[in-house]
């Protein structure tokens, strides 16, 4: 168990490196835009490849776990946001950790490149971006976002661990 002094104290870093990254980027006006732009395209991008990988019946399985996946990560960084409350950096009056957004895009990210090597970086570095981005519009504090991203690759995880074994004792 922490400390309400250690609580206090990173939460002051969290929110001091989450302005020091707003003020930054701002001051760059085409920086901004792409990481407005990433944090905004990046839900939406998203669903639609999930969507995708749904109908085209070769990677069907990977879009239904990619759903569940995002579906269930973001369903339980809801109830831990609502349950720790703690306030965005923004005007926004619900709480903002763990991110849901981070959450839902690290669950897909993972479940995408599952057993695909050349998908992981990729995958990674499109979901870094849209995180930052976030960060960068005021959304979210660092600490948010990130323990939305783990919570994701943690749900992602058990999402593949348990249908890799429907799938062994399927015969596929």
């Amino acid at each position: 168990m922490t400390s309400p002094g250690l609580n206090a104290t990173l939460d002051r870093y969290d929110r001091d490196l989450g302005g020091r990254l707003r003020v930054r980027v701002g001051a760059r006006r085409q920086m901004a835009g792409l990481f407005g732009l990433a944090a905004d395209v990046m839900s939406p991008a998203y669903r639609v490849l999930v969507l995708t990988l749904i109908l085209w019946r070769p990677t069907r399985a990977r879009g239904l776990r990619a759903l569940v996946a995002s579906v269930l990560a973001a369903l339980i960084a809801k109830r831990l946001r609502d349950a720790i409350r703690r306030p965005r950096p923004g005007c926004r009056p619900e709480g903002g950790l763990p991110s849901r957004h981070a959450a839902a895009a690290a669950a897909i990210a993972v479940v995408v490149s599952e057993r695909r090597a050349g998908l992981g970086l990729p995958m990674a570095l499109i979901t870094a971006v849209g995180l930052v981005g976030r960060v960068t519009t005021g959304d979210h504090d660092p600490a948010d976002v990130i323990s939305g991203a783990v919570l994701g690759g943690i749900v992602a995880r058990g999402v593949v661990w348990i249908t890799a074994g429907r799938r062994a004792t399927a015969g596929g």
